[in-house]
């Protein structure tokens, strides 16, 4: 009899989930550009930046970019993997600023001396491409994006 009542007591949260799933609108969120880039230190062959990112949520819920995670390459020859390190979460119903932790683990230490002679760390932007996923969730559902290949300065074009 417990087992019974039990089971019709799953069977029903896992209803009303579903429903609450299905009705669930979400807004696009504009990402309005991303600047002032800051060199944080080099370990080993790993590249660590941050940066500042302008978003506006519009919607009501709160949204957490989980994962980030690119190939990267400098006037086309292949860097490595750029990716964040740490989640961003988006406050419903506004316009902020974050500061978002990156890393790039380059293919060889090589490559940290081609980022560094490319010149100012914000032209950086401007010549650094990206290609690969990104990972949102807001309870109860996730999404990925696929980004295609472009530079890292006009990523919000492709979301």
């Amino acid at each position: 009899m417990k087992i019974r009542f039990f089971a019709i007591r799953i069977v029903s949260l896992l209803f009303v989930l579903s429903i609450m799933a299905s009705c669930g609108q979400y807004n696009e969120i504009d990402v309005r550009g991303i600047r002032d880039v800051k060199f944080r230190g080099l370990k080993q062959n790993v590249v660590l930046l941050s940066f500042e990112v302008e978003i506006d949520n519009p919607n009501t819920r709160k949204i957490s970019v989980i994962e980030i995670d690119f190939m990267a390459w400098l006037n086309n020859r292949e860097l490595g993997s750029f990716r964040v390190t740490e989640p961003i979460k988006l406050v419903p119903c506004s316009r902020q600023t974050y500061s978002v932790p990156a890393e790039i683990e380059l293919r060889n230490i090589a490559d940290a001396f081609r980022i560094a002679s490319s010149g100012s760390i914000e032209r950086l932007l401007d010549k650094l491409e990206v290609e690969g996923k990104v990972k949102g969730k807001s309870f109860p559902m996730r999404k990925t994006l696929k980004i295609e290949r472009q530079s890292l300065k006009n990523i919000s074009s492709g979301l």
